[in-house]
């Protein structure tokens, strides 16, 4: 995404957090809502109407609204107010004394925050989050040649030839897999420092996506 006239900005610290909402407001391209089916995939048969999750990261609204339709009670937290969500903060410096919920969404989030500002999100699942915990970040990435295909028996499968980038996608971000050193070997091994097991996890249009469950209840 390319910087917009309209960034904004929000500074805890030394740290500076940029961010916009203009995407929201015009069409958003094929492969995005290629991305808002993977989402649901991945938390398919694992969410119940009635059950309370928190998104964080609101984005256009789409997923909230998909599973509020399906008679899910969705909280949403966002550091934009242009995107209205419930809950307008931070999520470094929220506070979330008194909050607890089913399961949590947080797609294309957490790499919009310094890795040790998510290690110490991960130390807080346990205590606010009774299930499942999903989410995706982008891969690093410069994709050269991709091909999806069906195959009786097999499923969806995907060829692709792709090189490493030399930088992030984005001044939005901080990190990404296969930069500054987050592999996704080394991201498994953080989830398990907090008690968290990666259950299951899989590589679509270059992003890695994953659900996971407290080890320790």
């Amino acid at each position: 995404m390319r910087n917009s006239d309209t960034e904004k900005t929000d500074t805890v610290g030394d740290i500076v957090y940029r961010y916009s909402s203009d995407w929201i407001h015009s069409l958003e391209t094929e492969n995005h809502w290629r991305l808002y089916w993977q989402q649901q995939k991945l938390m398919q048969n694992h969410i119940n109407a009635g059950q309370h999750i928190l998104e964080i990261g609101v984005g256009s609204g789409f997923t909230a609204n998909y599973l509020r339709s399906k008679g899910v009670k969705v909280t949403t937290i966002d550091i934009d107010k242009d995107k209205n969500p419930d809950i307008v903060a931070n999520v470094v410096t929220f506070d979330w004394s008194g909050y607890t919920f089913d399961h949590i969404l947080a797609f294309e989030v957490f790499e919009h925050i310094p890795f040790t500002e998510f290690e110490k999100f991960l130390a807080l699942f346990n205590q606010i989050c009774k299930g499942s915990f999903f989410c995706s970040v982008p891969i690093s990435e410069y994709v050269l040649f991709r091909l999806e295909a069906r195959i009786p028996k097999l499923g969806n499968r995907e060829l692709k030839l792709s090189l490493p980038k030399k930088k992030l996608s984005t001044d939005h971000h901080f990190w990404e897999i296969g930069s500054n050193n987050i592999t996704i070997p080394f991201l498994e091994s953080v989830f398990k420092k907090y008690n968290l097991n990666i259950n299951h996890k899989m590589k679509k249009l270059s992003r890695l996506f994953f659900s996971s469950t407290a080890t320790i209840k």
